[in-house]
């Protein structure tokens, strides 16, 4: 079966999120919105009108589904250690992540970034938000958002993340910045490589 990505927009939060279509008795389920955490039956969810922009559907499985009784990246197992974020230089700079709101930008005076990187103007003081939250029978979960509306490209992998979305990531996947690229990982879980 074919997987077809649909954006739907929180009642109450107003946020887009993405999800499989495909999920079998989609229309009868509750789905618990990641940002403000209230549960909603599906069809309180209002569908968001694709764009023909290139590019900016984020084409990952399961990755940015999240309908609290379907499955997420996780695959049924609990994942309880926090992340971190790794710059792929040669420097290869090491960012913990902390409980709760994470946001990333670039090293600058004036910025409230609690992960500084030393980027060019391109990258804005408060460019992405990484949030770790508890989330029942799921444990621990990264989600990763733009910190504003107005921002230089961002991607998720190779897919472009718009203002709204709210992407779960997974141990392994790259965040390309403008002129940095970070790859989340998570101790606890295996990773083969680029």
């Amino acid at each position: 079966m074919e997987e077809s990505i649909i954006k739907i927009k929180c009642p109450h939060c107003g946020v887009t999120l993405k999800l499989n279509s495909n999920i079998p008795g989609l229309e009868q389920k509750s789905i618990t919105c990641p940002v403000c955490k209230e549960k909603s039956p599906f069809t309180a969810y209002k569908r968001v009108r694709e764009e023909a922009e290139p590019g900016t559907q984020y084409g990952g499985s399961e990755r940015t589904q999240y309908g609290g009784e379907g499955p997420t990246h996780y695959g049924g197992t609990k994942n309880t250690q926090l992340g971190y974020l790794l710059t792929l230089t040669a420097a290869a700079e090491r960012y913990p992540l902390q409980m709760g709101r994470n946001v990333v930008g670039r090293k600058a005076e004036g910025s409230s970034a609690t992960v500084q990187v030393v980027s060019s103007n391109r990258l804005s003081r408060e460019h992405l938000v990484i949030e770790a939250k508890e989330v029942p029978g799921k444990g621990l979960v990264h989600y990763a958002s733009l910190y504003k509306e107005r921002c230089n490209a961002t991607f998720v992998n190779d897919v472009r993340l718009e203002f709204g979305d709210c992407v779960i990531l997974r141990s392994g996947d790259l965040l390309r910045l403008p002129d940095t690229v970070l790859r989340f990982e998570i101790n606890d879980e295996p990773h083969t490589g680029l």
